[in-house]
């Protein structure tokens, strides 16, 4: 089981990894930060039960000299918002209704929230939200970020709002996957998602070091998010004006937002990721997801060309998948890893294929499409290390 209490030092060879390789992959992680790819950030890696790495370095408040604020030092248990790579646990949420047969996911999401139906949504189902195929693009709604924290309504506004796309278009939501499956989970549960999160998942799970929103006078002790690249930040071709003031505002880092307002730090995303390798068990041992069904969330459901970030994607049920070429989890042959990524900054992933659970948390944000310079040599040396490692106890 992974520990719930305490903090173990990082040691890859007692999780089988061979230091050298590890010490090249964090070498890089530092020479990005020195570049100034990002003003600070943490990686941390977990693998049969071992905390392998758990590494911080740069800036991770008071970055820019008009912050009015002496910078602050990035350390491995400074907490960040990790924004979309919290959409994860919102399927997991919705997974274990399906397992305590609470919810049929092909049903439509009306059947457990009725006024959604309204402006013809009345077909589209739950499956066709956890795979962003809903048609649904709620862009205005996401625009009026001084309203995120009117969780009523902002329900309303979704259940008046009529589809962009034909239902069965792969059109990401970055903000309405997590509302909608949300609103459900509250519908069926009683439990608001975030009460549900902490109760039914993270607490029975041993990782209650990840959650959703925190208080106004928390908000200091959090990482910054900075937008690094020369050019303005676009989601789909369309400049998102101020997104610094937004992503770091009271108004976005307080509200309930369950698909891209997960608080945490790489720790423990590598924990959660480490949790599902390890068959998603509750801290008595008993498995809280069957093999079965947590196989039909973190496996290919789908791809295609997605219609609103514009770049290719393969999808399970919440989680990025890889692929044969470049990918952010790594350079060749990642299709069996699973993960998803926060902002333009952040990634956080397990790879079956060497038993590791690994997050990269930075605050540095850049166009969608360099994620793949930035992680995939990351992801391809953890991988490494696993195999000089191997190859080495071959040859003792």
């Amino acid at each position: 089981m992974i520990p719930t209490t305490g903090q173990e030092p990082a040691d890859p060879a007692r999780a089988g990894m061979d230091a050298d390789q590890i010490a090249r992959v964090l070498a890089r992680f530092r020479r990005q930060q020195a570049d100034g790819v990002f003003p600070g950030g943490q990686i941390a890696v977990r693998r049969r039960g071992v905390l392998a790495v758990d590494e911080a370095v740069g800036i991770a408040r008071g970055w820019r000299s008009n912050e009015g604020m002496a910078s602050v030092e990035f350390t491995p248990a400074l907490r960040s918002c990790v924004f979309s790579a919290g959409k994860p646990l919102v399927a997991i949420a919705v997974a274990r209704l399906e397992h305590l047969e609470k919810i049929d996911v092909e049903r439509p999401v009306a059947s457990y929230w009725p006024e959604f139906a309204a402006a013809g949504k009345g077909d589209i189902t739950i499956l066709d939200v956890l795979l962003h195929r809903s048609g649904l693009y709620l862009r205005e709604i996401e625009r009026d970020w001084r309203h995120y924290g009117d969780w009523d309504g902002v329900m309303a506004r979704i259940a008046a709002a009529a589809p962009a796309f034909r239902r069965g278009t792969l059109a990401y939501q970055p903000l309405g996957f997590g509302w909608i499956l949300g609103e459900v989970v509250r519908r069926i549960s009683g439990k608001p998602i975030a009460r549900f999160l902490e109760e039914e998942i993270l607490a029975p799970a041993g990782l209650d070091d990840l959650r959703l929103g925190v208080s106004a006078e928390e908000i200091p002790s959090l990482a910054r998010s900075y937008w690094v690249d020369p050019k303005p930040p676009s989601l789909g071709g369309e400049v998102m004006v101020g997104f610094e003031e937004a992503q770091n505002s009271v108004e976005q880092l307080t509200a309930i937002l369950p698909g891209a307002g997960t608080v945490g730090t790489a720790r423990a995303l590598a924990r959660f990721y480490a949790w599902l390798l390890d068959g998603a068990k509750g801290i008595e041992g008993r498995p809280m997801i069957s093999d079965a069904l947590l196989a039909r969330y973190t496996t290919a459901q789908t791809r295609g060309t997605d219609r609103t970030v514009r770049v290719p994607m393969v999808l399970g049920r919440g989680f990025g998948l890889g692929w044969f070429w470049p990918h952010p989890f790594g350079w060749w042959r990642t299709r069996e890893c699973f993960g998803h990524a926060g902002n333009f900054g952040t990634l956080a992933w397990a790879d079956p294929t060497t038993g590791c659970a690994i997050a990269v948390v930075t605050n540095g944000n850049r166009a969608p499409m360099k994620l793949v310079r930035r992680f995939a040599p990351i992801g391809s040396g953890i991988r490494a290390a696993c195999a000089a490692r191997s190859r080495s106890l071959g040859r003792s």
